[in-house]
């Protein structure tokens, strides 16, 4: 499969974020005790066969980027992988000194592709999910799987 990765304009930004909203329920999201939305960020995209196959939205702060929200829509086919290298190459090219993510104690799929592409998990905040459900109240009690979702988990790339 050719994953060809490229970084978002404006002329894709009401895809994209039609996209993400079937996907998160709308643009806002709520981490860190903060809402962040999502059609303000810089996002990356990957194109498998010349089709949207993925987004990765993040945002930069001083010396860190932070990855917002992965989406790979064809699993397991290199997509997120070939998005995370792109975001990795973005953050040493700008010489940030951390690269970040955080998810949820129920995404265990995340937190195996994180893993396995290099993120080591720096802080578990217990019960944090209580504090974004007052941000927004849509996100679930329970994950697909049955998991009380309830702590967050922040992961870092080593950065050089």
């Amino acid at each position: 499969m050719d994953i060809n990765v490229r970084e978002m304009n404006n002329h894709d930004k009401e895809k994209v974020l039609h996209e993400l909203a079937s996907r998160w329920g709308g643009q806002l999201m709520a981490v860190h005790d903060e809402c962040i939305d999502i059609s303000q960020l810089p996002g990356l995209l990957a194109f498998a066969n010349n089709k949207l196959s993925g987004i990765l939205m993040y945002r930069e702060a001083e010396d860190r980027l932070e990855i917002v929200s992965l989406d790979s829509f064809n699993e397991n086919h290199g997509i997120g992988s070939a998005l995370i290298k792109t975001i990795i190459k973005m953050a040493e090219d700008r010489k940030m000194t951390r690269l970040c993510v955080t998810t949820t104690n129920d995404n265990t799929h995340a937190l195996h592709f994180y893993q396995r592409n290099g993120f080591t998990i720096t802080a578990i905040r217990l019960d944090a999910v209580s504090g974004a459900r007052k941000i927004k109240p849509a996100i679930p009690l329970k994950s697909q799987d049955g998991i009380v979702i309830e702590h967050e988990i922040d992961l870092n790339y080593p950065l050089a």
